[in-house]
This record gives C-alpha cells, sequence and structure tokens, in this order.
C-alpha cells in the first residue's frame, strides 16, 4: 500500500515502496522549501470495518485510478504501472477486516508466483505432460496384486523361486509359472528404455512421488516399482513389486513405465515357513542368514498347510527336492536354530476351536510394514526395540497402540495402531464364531 500528500495542489511523484500487498508501511516523496525531493516512511492510518473510508484512502484511491498516472515522466518508473491494479482491489480488501501478518505474507507470495512464467498453484499433470511419453502410465494409477487362487488351497504343491527374505516368517517369492513371464517383460523393457532412436522415458522430476509406479534399473534389470520415499532432489526408495525388494536408487535409474506393463499384476508372493518357531523372542540373525542360504537362487517345492486370504499369505513347509523329503524347516531344526512348532498339528487346531495359533512375530512386523519400508531390517537394537512392543500385554492384550518420542517414527506408530484396528476385529469375529 502507497500513501501520499494529502496536499492536492500538486500530483504526488510516485517512487517504489514496499509490495503492494505490504501494509506495514509506504514510502512518498514530497518537495521542501528549497524544492529538493525528500522520502518518507509513513506507517498507513487503521482500517476498521463497515466505517466509511477516510479523506486520505479516497484520495489516495482516486490519485491511482486516474489515467494521469501513467506519463512520459522518465522519473516515473514503469513498474508503477502494476499500482493501478493493486488499488483496483484495495476497496474490496479494505471493506472486510484487516489482514493478518500470515495473510499478508500468504497474499504477497501469491503474488510472485503469479509473475512467474507457470505459476506454482497452476502446475498439474497436464501441464507436466509435456515431459511425458503419452503411454506413460499416469499418476495414481494402481498396480494390482496376484490375488491368491484355487491353486493355492491347502495340500497343494508349488514350485517356487524365493526373491527376498526378511526372515524365515517374511519371504517373498515367484512362482515358476510368473518368473517366465516376467522374464518376457524385463527383455520388452531392456529393448525399449534401450532404443538409440525412440523417445526419452527418462523419469520428470514432477512425476517423482510416493505411490507411483515406474521403472526401476535394479540389480542390473529393469523391474516395475512404486515409489516409496523421496529422499531428496534425486534419490528415492522404491518398492519392486514383482521381487518383494525395497532398494534406494537415484532417479536416473527410474523410467516412465509403460502402460502394456500394467497388465499384469504384481506377482510377487508373500510367504511364512511353517513348523518352526525362533528360539528367541524375534528370529536370530544366524537364523535368518542360514535361511537365506538354503533357499536363494534355486527352485524350490512346497506344500501349502495354510492360508490368509485377506493379508494373501501362503504358510508352506519347502523342499529342495521334487521328492518332499528333508524340509527346510528340518535342517533349521538340526542346526540348532529353530524350534519344532506344533501349531500345525490337527491335536493344537482341535484344542483351540479348530484354529491355528500364531506367533507374535508370525504376524509383526507386518508384510505391508516390510513393503513400506517402515521397519529397519538387519538392525538388532531395533528387533529388540520392537519386542518391548509387541510382547507388551497392553499392545497384544489390551490393544493399546504405543507412542513413540521419536517423530521419524509417526509413520510406523500410525501402521501398529491401524494393524491392531484390524487385530481386534479379526479376534471378535473368531470370539463370536466360537460362542
Amino acid at each position: 500500500m502507497y500513501r501520499f500528500n494529502n496536499n492536492r495542489s500538486s500530483r504526488p511523484r510516485l517512487h517504489n515502496g514496499r509490495n503492494s500487498h505490504d501494509n506495514s508501511y509506504a514510502m512518498c516523496s514530497h518537495g521542501d522549501a528549497s524544492g529538493n525531493l525528500q522520502e518518507d516512511w509513513h506507517a498507513p492510518p487503521s482500517v476498521t470495518p463497515n466505517v466509511a473510508k477516510t479523506q486520505w484512502e479516497a484520495e489516495a484511491a482516486q490519485t491511482l485510478l486516474s489515467s494521469e498516472l501513467i506519463t512520459s515522466n522518465s522519473d516515473v518508473d514503469n513498474n508503477n504501472a502494476s499500482l493501478v491494479l493493486a488499488a483496483k482491489d484495495y476497496k474490496e480488501r479494505t471493506d472486510e477486516t484487516e489482514l493478518s501478518v500470515e495473510s499478508q505474507m500468504q497474499n504477497f507470495m501469491l503474488c510472485v508466483e503469479s509473475h512467474a512464467a507457470i505459476p506454482e498453484y497452476a502446475l498439474s499433470e497436464e501441464v507436466f505432460n509435456v515431459d511425458k511419453p503419452l503411454e506413460a502410465v499416469r499418476l495414481g494409477a494402481e498396480l494390482p496384486s496376484k490375488t491368491l487362487s484355487q491353486a493355492h488351497t491347502v495340500g497343494n504343491k508349488l514350485l517356487l523361486t524365493i526373491t527376498e527374505v526378511y526372515s524365515p516368517f517374511q519371504f517373498w517369492f515367484q512362482e515358476a509359472e510368473d518368473a517366465v513371464m516376467l522374464r518376457q517383460m524385463s527383455y520388452e523393457m531392456y529393448n525399449l528404455y534401450n532404443d538409440p532412436h525412440g523417445l526419452s522415458w527418462n523419469l520428470a522430476l514432477y512425476f517423482v512421488k510416493p505411490g507411483y509406479i515406474c521403472a526401476a534399473y535394479h540389480e542390473c534389470i529393469w523391474k516395475r516399482a512404486r515409489i516409496i520415499n523421496v529422499l531428496s532432489t534425486n534419490e528415492v526408495t522404491v518398492y519392486c513389486v514383482d521381487y518383494g525388494q525395497c532398494a534406494q536408487l537415484t532417479t536416473k535409474q527410474l523410467n516412465f513405465l509403460h502402460k502394456r506393463f500394467m497388465e499384469q499384476p504384481a506377482i510377487s508372493m508373500r510367504g511364512t515357513l511353517t513348523d518352526v518357531y525362533p528360539l528367541d523372542y524375534h528370529w536370530s540373525a544366524n537364523a535368518t542368514l542360514h535361511f537365506k542360504r538354503l533357499v536363494r537362487q534355486r527352485d524350490l517345492y512346497a506344500i501349502i498347510k495354510d492360508t490368509d486370504l485377506e493379508e494373501r499369505i501362503l504358510f508352506v513347509n519347502i523342499f529342495e527336492k521334487s521328492d518332499f523329503q528333508h524340509s527346510i524347516s528340518e535342517q533349521l531344526i538340526s542346526a540348532r536354530l529353530a524350534g519344532f512348532s506344533r501349531n500345525y498339528s490337527d491335536e493344537t487346531i482341535k484344542a483351540h476351536n479348530g484354529r491355528r495359533v500364531r506367533y507374535i512375530r508370525e504376524r509383526l512386523p507386518s508384510f505391508d510394514m516390510l513393503e513400506q519400508q517402515l521397519f529397519v531390517a538387519d538392525s538388532d537394537k531395533y528387533e529388540e526395540m520392537f519386542d518391548n512392543i509387541v510382547y507388551n500385554s497392553q499392545f497384544y492384550k489390551h490393544f493399546v497402540a504405543p507412542k513413540f518420542t521419536n517423530p521419524f517414527r509417526y509413520k510406523l506408530e500410525e501402521a501398529l495402531a491401524n494393524w491392531l484396528e484390524k487385530f481386534k476385529r479379526r479376534k471378535e469375529l473368531e470370539m463370536s464364531s466360537i460362542s
């Protein structure tokens, strides 16, 4: 806002002061006795709602709206033309309550953004589509996961390959029939992204957002991936949906995903090893490492012993050979890295009204928490902290979610609270079915 000399015998000479949205101070010029120009800072008069404008306000508005304001005088800065626009909305603003400091700052930033080539508030996917190939996946697109089918019933056998391991209770695998399709998809992605005469599929910065489905170059091949976290302008974490793997990559390793690669659901399956339990509150690092050595990078045979349709988990007993002798579970027990669990026996299930008892660490951390990288893997200290939470009776008996003092764990806190709600509903349904 600008304040002018009330002497109407001569037109005021305008000089740029603060931004027209700043009501704190205004600068005006006037002449002294010798005719020299002097510049003074004046605080504006207060504006009271529903009160007629002062003589000063009326004169200021009349002066600014006069066509004589824009002259050819070289002393008048060309930027003063913007004052006309500022004066036009002045009446509307002063008729309302005086703007707060926060509102003034917002208006000022809005004014600054409005002078950009494309103001920030106008930016959208449509604006940035010029950077996106026409056939690329749009923002907000979802890639469904493979659902459990009739082939995934108790007693059926599978041929599978384990692609990622958190513990013997939480691992991810691919079925043999899907692995063939995935290799073909990876080959097509390689040809698309390495065509020297093709379009540029490099992922534009605007599309680097959590949840966006893209292509990620990881372990020397292109994979379908979902962005989990944006760590910086050039670094992200992604979840490779066909492998169950989380990876930290640079944005240069990300490409737009062609729509045709969205036709197949994410094929990674969730698995839990049966007939064993950890010898401590959680699986030891040695037990998990030995399990990895037994199962990684090889075809395996499995028998389904239980399913969780809601969480899409298959509980399987795994074998190295098709004769289904000497299971992986037996090898862990023989190595004294696991105990033998009777929870899958008919007697135990019958004793619990037809329900199989599941260990707490069999349920937590959940696959969702691991896939969203809310849980720090390969850290004994973090595992012990988690033990203190999930083995607390307030948690698993009274369904009280923990409160973390560390602000960086608020997402885990929220995930645990959501998990408890689902767990509580399950328990209530089980109790009602028994009664």
